[in-house]
């Protein structure tokens, strides 16, 4: 896994990738503003309170709310991004890095959509759930958000990467064949999730980091 790491780093911050990497960051922060923008719209057509004090209160609340939204939003939010990103960054990360693969036509569409889109549905849905579990026990709650959150991304962004060169049984034969290491790997993804500014380039790391080590399996699987 070591060395996917290394590869998925440099690829984050390869300048030939910045052209991809450039669109996602541009949409992650879109995603940010257009709710902050939102939540300041709302504010403004609140009533009026009949003290001063008490509006300033109020904004100030739910400006601190919108904050711990967006940290508890980050597994969600990179759940969703990466499957916007993932075949364009998985074409140029495999036609640089391995050029001498078959190249792959990309995951069926419908698979790849299915995948996304249930996994996205888990990790809010785990995530909302652990709130409680964060909120009276912090740093045991805090924990098992992002063990439960890395192992939702590991194997979200592992099988997208991995579809669009194998069948869904043969996917899911090869997660289970390295299970901990792809959930070693996708708890680095969600320990992003919680960083400020850190959380913008999770999604890409994720679909780097599981693309190279979906190479990295397959080719030693495949080798005499």
């Amino acid at each position: 896994m070591f060395a996917s790491l290394g590869r998925a780093l440099a690829t984050v911050f390869n300048p030939d990738f910045f052209g991809v990497i450039a669109k996602a960051l541009i949409l992650t922060l879109a995603l940010f503003v257009a709710a902050f923008l939102a939540l300041q719209w709302a504010l403004h057509y609140l009533p009026t309170l009949h003290r001063p004090w008490l509006n300033g209160i109020v904004d100030v609340l739910a400006s601190l709310g919108l904050l711990a939204l967006f940290f508890i939003a980050g597994a969600p939010v990179a759940a969703l991004f990466g499957s916007f990103f993932l075949d364009g960054i998985a074409r140029s990360i495999e036609a640089r890095f391995y050029p001498d693969d078959a190249p792959s036509e990309g995951a069926p569409v419908m698979a790849s959509l299915v995948t996304a889109l249930r996994f996205t549905g888990l990790v809010i849905a785990v995530t909302l759930a652990l709130v409680p579990f964060d909120i009276a026990l912090p740093g045991i709650g805090s924990a098992t958000s992002l063990a439960a959150d890395g192992w939702l991304l590991g194997r979200q962004y592992f099988e997208l990467a991995a579809l669009r060169h194998l069948s869904g049984s043969a996917t899911d034969a090869m997660r289970r064949r390295h299970r901990f290491a792809i959930l070693a790997g996708g708890i680095l993804v969600s320990l992003l999730t919680y960083i400020p500014f850190a959380d913008l380039i999770a999604p890409l790391f994720g679909v780097a980091l599981m693309t190279h080590m979906f190479k990295y399996y397959q080719h030693r699987e495949l080798a005499p």
